[in-house]
């Protein structure tokens, strides 16, 4: 496996990652605020190493 398709695959774990624990927290949150704040946050995490994933997969073709 070379490097790029290495980097991919850390990134997307990552994103799915974060994305998981931001679907958890939201869901079981009972509407306090912070929790809330702190599931977007993690979403937008989510959100930026999908984006460094596709970017890093684009670039090794």
């Amino acid at each position: 496996m070379n490097n790029t398709r290495r980097a991919t695959l850390i990134w997307s774990l990552g994103a799915v990652i974060f994305s998981l624990i931001g679907i958890y927290i939201a869901t079981s949150s009972n509407g306090v605020w912070y929790s809330i704040v702190s599931a977007v946050i993690l979403f937008l995490a989510g959100a930026a190493f999908a984006a460094r994933a596709v970017l890093t997969l684009r670039s090794s073709s």
